[in-house]
């Protein structure tokens, strides 16, 4: 089946993306048990430890010489992903962008796409959210969104919202809208769901995204472009991305939808996702997989966890912030309200 782009959307035929990235995270998962196998456990472990030192060696240089000082919500972030420190830096990006339009949030919230309720947990604190309630397709996470602060939580597709008409005042989702396949049906939905006026914000990835991965970008470096352009393929398949809207695109669907005031602002530039594709490196060699190695390894050492976790906040401190427009961007905030008619 031919991998296209198509007006923003990416598609394998007409229904093969969906079975394709299935097989694919497949692979990924039996790859990820390999590592906890023998003899790729001990390699992954060794990486553990060598990937720790040098995060640490280069975020006590991003310390010494760009000497920003992390703040609360960088505290926050560090304590949760101090052994996936990419993660801290992705969703620093995401949430600083965020909280600029969520402090103002009233009344009741959806959080489509919620997960574990991490980052929305953050959210929440950080922007004295009253209400926000949670749901997504895995029913194993109510318990943990709860725990998070989460004022309640309902098991479902967001693709087909099952709550009432106008029951939220606003809506958030954090890098989930670019996973689902039926983008008109999932926005329709949430226009439903939202009273008349009530705001939508989320964040996506950009066209840009596909241009500027680590690996696409080393090897068209290389003059390496049938490689480089399979290398973009797989990484849409892989990481089950399934449109990427320009700005116009996304005014065009979200009227379409019933939205107005749609304003759309570029806030993670290309060498913040290179940077992002560094420090998750590992994701290229499944076979060794090595974060939950060093989880397991600073779980049981303190010392060692407070070190790493004071690394990240230097990193993200200094890592997090960067000038970027619509044009440079390769992620997306995207602001909007529900139509009062």
């Amino acid at each position: 089946m031919k991998h296209i782009v198509d007006g923003g959307y990416v598609t394998l035929g007409q229904e093969g993306f969906t079975a394709a990235a299935a097989a694919c995270q497949a692979r990924q998962g039996e790859q990820i048990r390999r590592s906890n196998r023998p003899p790729f456990k001990l390699v992954a472990s060794l990486f553990a430890c060598a990937y720790g030192l040098a995060f640490v060696a280069a975020a006590a240089g991003l310390r010494l010489f760009r000497k920003a000082s992390p703040s609360p919500l960088h505290r926050r972030l560090a304590e949760i992903y101090y052994y996936v420190p990419e993660m801290a830096l992705h969703k620093s990006i995401e949430l600083e962008a965020l909280l600029n339009h969520a402090r103002d949030l009233e009344g009741t919230g959806l959080d489509l796409g919620c997960g574990s309720g991490l980052v929305g947990g953050v959210l929440i604190q950080e922007a004295n959210l009253a209400e926000l309630h949670g749901t997504d397709l895995n029913q194993h996470n109510e318990e943990l969104a709860l725990a998070a602060g989460y004022a309640a939580f309902r098991q479902g597709d967001i693709q087909a919202l099952d709550h009432p008409d106008a029951a939220f005042d606003y809506a958030v989702s954090i890098c989930v809208i670019e996973h689902v396949a039926d983008l008109p049906r999932l926005l329709s939905g949430v226009a439903r769901v939202l009273k008349p006026g009530g705001r939508f914000l989320f964040t996506t990835t950009a066209p840009l995204f596909r241009d500027s991965t680590l690996g696409y970008r080393l090897l068209t470096a290389l003059g390496l472009t049938g490689k480089a352009e399979r290398s973009r393929r797989h990484k849409d398949v892989r990481t089950m991305q399934y449109h990427y809207l320009s700005p116009e695109q996304w005014e065009e669907v979200l009227g379409q939808a019933g939205f107005e005031e749609i304003r759309v602002r570029g806030i993670f530039s290309r060498r913040q996702l290179l940077l992002y594709d560094l420090m998750n490196i590992q994701v290229n060699w499944l076979s060794f997989y090595f974060a939950d190695k060093l989880a397991t390894f600073l779980a049981k050492h303190r010392a060692a966890r407070l070190v790493m976790q004071r690394a990240t906040e230097w990193c993200i401190a200094a890592l997090s912030k960067d000038d970027v427009t619509t044009e440079t961007a390769t992620h997306y905030l995207i602001r909007c309200r529900r139509r009062a008619s």
